[in-house]
């Protein structure tokens, strides 16, 4: 089985907060798999956050994210009073086109795309489906490969802290055979809770980090918190940036030190709680 979750309200799915639907909206259009699964009976609802789920929203929506569908699970779903809430964590995400082209394998009927629902559908997403999603991350780093030295250090640290992270040097299977200028573009532009650019003269002089930088502006435009984290080796100014905009400076800073910044300005400490009480 797994969970499609259609909504009209355009910024529903735009928060790592918590989510809502309405319970008369439970279930609708399901398979006959999820007929033990009631909001009668809370503690079936459990056995929902083991599934696949997709976030969409309908077509008619004014998101601008309405082309976009969110794969993912989800997590403490509970009852609460005429609502069901929940989290999501966020694995990747499909262009609308791709869910449309399995929809009939997704069992997903035409009025759906236009109706508010939870439904928990039989069977499973199809392998060929999941091979057209593109990786979600914490973090995606937009570098020059003249300042490659200083940021394998950083994209190390954020490793072993279990940051989800785009460092194209971890990437390489999935990277091969692939039109780079079109996915990174989508990449930068989609992927990532927030892009770190490390800015320095040679930034400025290469081709792919300035087709990285304008697809990461495009994004930060339909941002209402922010997108794009400068990390600046030198004052070199980088065009659609303004000078206004807060950056760390990396003049003091190792990389376990910048990386230190990331994970906070990600919402987690840095440090364990062994190491806090120390």
């Amino acid at each position: 089985m797994f969970n499609i979750l259609v909504k009209y309200d355009g910024a529903a799915w735009e928060t790592d907060q918590l989510m809502r639907m309405d319970v008369r909206r439970f279930k609708e259009h399901s398979g006959v798999e999820s007929a033990t699964i009631s909001v009668s009976q809370p503690t079936t609802l459990k056995s929902l956050e083991k599934l696949d789920t997709l976030l969409m929203y309908e077509k008619n929506s004014e998101s601008p994210n309405v082309d976009l569908i969110r794969y993912g699970r989800l997590h403490d779903i509970k009852v609460d009073g005429s609502e069901l809430i929940f989290r999501f964590e966020e694995k990747g995400q499909f262009a609308r086109s791709v869910i449309e082209e399995f929809a009939g394998r997704l069992n997903i009927e035409q009025f759906e795309w236009h109706r508010t629902h939870w439904a928990v559908k039989d069977a499973g997403i199809p392998r060929a489906m999941l091979a057209k999603m593109t990786p979600s991350f914490d973090v995606v780093l937009s570098f020059a490969g003249k300042d490659r030295e200083y940021v394998k250090k950083v994209a190390q640290y954020l490793s072993k802290k279990k940051v989800m992270l785009f460092y194209d040097e971890n990437e390489q299977v999935r990277l091969w055979g692939k039109d780079l200028a079109e996915h990174f573009e989508l990449l930068y532009r989609r992927s990532g809770k927030y892009c770190v650019i490390f800015i320095s003269k040679a930034y400025v002089e290469s081709m792919w980090t300035r087709l990285e930088r304008r697809a990461a502006l495009a994004r930060a435009l339909t941002e209402q918190n922010e997108y794009i984290l400068p990390a600046r080796f030198d004052h070199t100014e980088v065009p659609g940036i303004p000078p206004t905009v807060h950056y760390i400076s990396l003049s003091d800073k190792s990389p376990a030190k910048l990386g230190q910044v990331i994970l906070e300005k990600l919402g987690r400490s840095p440090f364990s709680r062994k190491t806090r009480l120390q």
